[in-house]
């Protein structure tokens, strides 16, 4: 079954895994919830653990990352509440799993790329695409932005719906044509014959008493003659009676059978009377025969074409007449969804403005803003520049939004991707994300420090960590003085087992880590460069002992 960010929220990284990924035998990184730097040698292996998230955000995997000798290789992520997978083969294809199911890997992008932004050589393009660069901006709107913003949404949702109906319905015009026209001749033949229920009953017994009315008038007459006849039932009951009457006056016991016998003969006397009356042609009002037989005829047809006897048909008209009704609605109801669509259009057309305005104030307010920390990010003559221009209707507005990039005095304006190298970028997404925020919950760096020292190397460490206030970070640091920010920090080694460069993870605190600051510092743990790791940590804020991640 498909899976969507909307199913799945992987939100913090908690553990991230690596087997015969490169230099990666089997890697187990634990991350905590704030800054998490990486430190260790060059060539270790820390960019690895970098590349490894971007592929699960959905960067193309490239020939060479599994380690030589092995089949396959493995990155796996364990999030608060879900695990996401990314198995790289030599033959056959790449597979990519959500809880241990097989996705697509647009799906696993879709999922991880949710919460993590992977902001390294390999992976930032699609943090610098026009749709984020909008999205980091709408983050600035005021309240009112907000809402408007929100308002558009809604419209054009709604928009989008109407042009789809009206299109469904536009397409359906002709075959909505022709079963119309069926419907309307099968209405008008059904309607014309001005049918009623059960008529083919009345006609069929009808019609067989006129083809035999010989035969029946024949047994009528015969009948009537034995019962009205000379010396007919009725003259031999009607003696019987009077017979009976007289012996009734003599003997009480057959007062009863002359009452049965009397009523008798009056009922015989009604058959007889009745039977009479049939016996006069004028009481046929039956009708011409060939009427009846062509009635039936015609019945025959329409039960043919609709429906097993009049109860059928009637019940087909019904049903037709309905659709019939609701096909010609559907003709009006292009107009009647025209006429809604133009009204979220003319909405459109009212809110498009105002967005607009919204946006380029934030715009400004986002310049403004960015300006300070870029100079604090060893950046003083870089000026970011965020252009809202007009543009074709779209589900987020009437807008385009570009950021544009001079690094040094002096240059032309150019896209941000196009104008800055990695490590500004790194850097100039850092200044960004601590002025508007960033919709994922872990972001990651590589290169942000890079060109960078002393002070500016400092305020790199600082902002990050004002940065990991609000979200997860994880950075790859060659330099103490951001490494010394950190809430959780891990070394990234190597070593040579069976003549093979392998590379290991290893949480550091306490002495351990200072240490590893005295080293990046002065390339050795002497006294002096103890002390200045020791300064570093106190000014950042830090003391020696970080508790290890759960």
């Amino acid at each position: 079954m498909p899976h969507s960010a909307a199913r799945y929220r992987v939100a913090v990284l908690r553990v991230l895994e690596l087997r015969d990924f490169v230099l990666a035998e089997n890697v187990r990184l634990e991350v905590s919830e704030g800054l998490n730097v990486l430190t260790g040698e060059t060539g270790a292996g820390k960019s690895l653990l970098v590349d490894a998230l971007g592929l699960l955000t959905g960067v193309r995997a490239e020939a060479g990352l599994i380690r030589h000798g092995a089949k396959r290789a493995l990155v796996q992520a364990d999030f608060d509440h879900r695990s996401a997978s990314r198995s790289l083969v030599q033959e056959g294809r790449n597979v990519a799993r959500i809880d241990g199911e097989i996705v697509t890997v647009a799906e696993l992008s879709e999922l991880v790329g949710t919460d993590v932004a992977v902001f390294a050589q390999h992976a930032q393009q699609a943090l610098l695409s026009a749709s984020a660069q909008r999205a980091a901006l709408d983050r600035m709107l005021d309240p009112g932005g907000q809402q408007t913003l929100a308002q558009w949404r809604s419209v054009w949702k709604e928009r989008s719906r109407l042009e789809q109906a009206i299109a469904e319905l536009k397409a359906a015009t002709e075959s909505r044509r022709q079963r119309e026209a069926l419907l309307a001749h099968h209405l008008e033949e059904i309607d014309a014959a001005e049918l009623t229920v059960d008529e083919e009953l009345d006609l069929s017994a009808r019609a067989l008493r006129l083809r035999h009315a010989d035969q029946i008038l024949k047994s009528v007459a015969a009948s009537h003659a034995a019962l009205d006849g000379d010396e007919g039932a009725v003259d031999r009951l009607a003696a019987a009676h009077r017979a009976l009457r007289e012996a009734k006056e003599l003997d009480p016991r057959f007062a009863a059978l002359s009452e049965d016998l009397a009523a008798t003969l009056r009922s015989t006397q009604a058959i007889a009377a009745e039977l009479d009356s049939s016996l006069d042609p004028s009481a046929e009002e039956e009708g011409n025969l060939n009427q009846i037989e062509a009635r039936i005829a015609q019945l025959q047809r329409l039960f043919a074409k609709y429906g097993d006897g009049t109860r059928g048909v009637l019940a087909y008209r019904d049903e037709i007449a309905g659709e019939l009704s609701a096909l010609r609605d559907s003709a009006e109801g292009v107009a009647a969804l025209e006429r809604e669509l133009a009204t979220c259009e003319a909405e459109l057309q009212k809110m498009a403005p105002v967005l607009r305005d919204a946006r380029r104030a934030a715009a400004r307010q986002l310049e403004s803003g960015v300006g300070p920390i870029l100079a604090r990010l060893a950046m003083p003559s870089a000026v970011l520049t965020v252009n809202v221009r007009d543009a074709r209707f779209g589900a987020h507005g009437a807008d385009s939004v570009e950021f544009t990039f001079v690094a040094n005095e002096g240059e032309r304006p150019a896209p941000l991707a196009q104008a800055a190298s990695g490590g500004e970028l790194s850097r100039v997404m850092l200044a960004l994300w601590l002025i508007t925020g960033s919709d994922r919950s872990t972001l990651v760096f590589d290169e942000v420090d890079a060109g960078v020292g002393g002070q500016a190397a400092a305020a790199v460490g600082a902002l990050l960590a004002e940065l990991a206030e609000r979200h997860q970070v994880l950075v790859v640091t060659h330099l103490a003085q951001v490494a010394a920010h950190a809430h959780h920090h891990v070394h990234v080694g190597k070593a040579t087992r069976d003549g093979r460069t392998i590379t290991s993870v290893r949480s550091l605190a306490g002495e351990e880590r200072e240490r590893e600051l005295a080293r990046m510092l002065a390339g050795h743990d002497g006294d002096t460069a103890m002390a200045a790791a020791r300064d570093l940590l106190e000014r950042a804020g830090r003391h020696a002992d970080f508790p290890s991640p759960n």
